[in-house]
């Protein structure tokens, strides 16, 4: 991987990244906040939280033009956009469906902000979840496909990428096989998935 720029912001970051995928050069993004993931990149970066990284070194030329036109014409982001990011709570664990606050009854994950259909009490069935199991118990209600889970063999072949090892270009090797330079191991939708922090 590749560092080509850092962002206070990590929605900014993000939208950044697609951009950059959009036009061909495969980017993600690191909280460089994270301990594991800084002591591997050598150290905290101190320009900014988050970090625009590339999978190819072969592409900083035309990511650094991208991101020269994204400074001309900067990317706005959505004020609602997390209208767009709701759960999908049948996928919540039924031991983790809360009890209605005034008559204890189950509530229905169908009326997540209520009010109970026994005993009119309000309630927010995200906000209970969250409380008495955690963030984690919200996971599975979350989109967790990999990005590029949609993408044929063919396209996946189609993105630069080079060893993670020693940098030698894996253009038209397949998805997955060996490196013929130092023979480590490749999976091109793993490089892939792992860049783009899944």
């Amino acid at each position: 991987m590749h560092r080509v720029a850092s962002f206070q912001s990590g929605a900014l970051a993000h939208l950044t990244a697609a951009h950059l995928r959009e036009h061909g050069v495969m980017a993600g993004v690191i909280d460089a906040t994270m301990s594991a993931v800084t002591s591997v990149m050598g150290g905290s970066f101190s320009q900014g939280a988050y970090e625009l990284v590339i999978a190819t070194k072969r592409d900083e030329e035309r990511a650094r033009e991208l991101l020269g036109e994204l400074k001309e014409n900067p990317p706005t982001i959505d004020p609602d956009w997390e209208d767009d990011v709701a759960p999908d709570l049948s996928l919540l664990d039924k031991k983790h469906i809360p009890n209605c606050p005034g008559c204890k009854w189950p509530v229905s994950i169908a009326r997540p902000l209520g009010p109970c259909q026994r005993c009119g009490t309000p309630y927010d069935v995200l906000e209970m979840v969250f409380e008495m199991h955690g963030p984690e118990a919200l996971a599975p209600c979350y989109e967790t496909e990999a990005p590029m889970a949609n993408l044929s063999d063919e396209q996946v072949c189609d993105i630069a990428i080079d060893c993670t090892s020693c940098e030698y270009p894996l253009d038209g090797l397949g998805v997955r096989g060996n490196c013929p330079e130092c023979g480590a191991y490749f999976d091109r939708r793993e490089l892939f998935n792992g860049l783009l922090g899944h």
